[in-house]
């Protein structure tokens, strides 16, 4: 799901090794690939997760309207500007245009200023929600590692990005069987949006 841009929200993890002590005495070299970016999937992903993130979407979604109306409104002005400098026959004020110019220049310092604002306050917030369930996918990798007997998973999709990985066998993909065992796992977490009651995630 593409969620806002402006918030980020998107799953970011490092490339994620999952190491297990006897599987290395034993010499197994066995390795899996994840694509962390599908832990993100409305449908088939990360249940905590998308709940989570789909939870700060709602929360932050007027703050995210009111700068998209922002910029509407500093469209609108560049637009009057245009036409009023189109026709040379149709004299314009100067008065007229420096108040419009003003104007624009007011809203696009205000929309700066709830950017950095927004930026701020959806990040100490992601921190918060999707952090501790960030670190519990982390020690879920541990664990599933250790019951499958991989040495090493690792995160192709950011391997990728990072442009340090060219090729990889599809036939280690574990991503799917993954989510499956994460969202098998018990869990107490609840998502909670400001103004609604927390709702326990399954």
């Amino acid at each position: 799901m593409k969620r806002i841009g402006l918030l980020a929200l998107g799953v970011i993890f490092m490339s994620m090794m999952a190491a297990s002590a006897h599987a290395q005495a034993a010499g197994a070299g066995k390795i899996g690939w994840i694509d962390s970016g599908a832990f993100d999937d409305d449908k088939d992903g990360i249940k905590r997760y998308v709940a989570a993130a789909n939870a700060l979407e709602l929360e932050f979604k007027p703050r995210v309207k009111e700068l998209e109306d922002i910029q509407t409104r500093i469209g609108a002005i560049q637009d009057e500007l245009s036409k009023m400098g189109s026709n040379p026959a149709v004299p314009v004020k100067p008065e007229t245009v420096a108040a419009k110019q003003e104007e624009g220049a007011r809203l696009q310092r205000e929309g700066e200023f709830k950017q950095k604002e927004l930026q701020a306050a959806a990040a100490k917030r992601r921190d918060a929600i999707l952090g501790p369930i960030q670190a519990d996918i982390g020690k879920a990798i541990n664990e599933y590692a250790k019951q499958k007997g991989y040495t090493a998973i690792l995160d192709w999709g950011k391997l990728a990005q990072a442009g340090v990985l060219f090729a990889f066998d599809q036939g280690n993909d574990i991503t799917k069987d993954f989510i499956t065992f994460y969202n098998a796992r018990p869990t107490t977490a609840t998502t909670t949006v400001p103004g609604t009651t927390p709702a326990k995630q399954p």
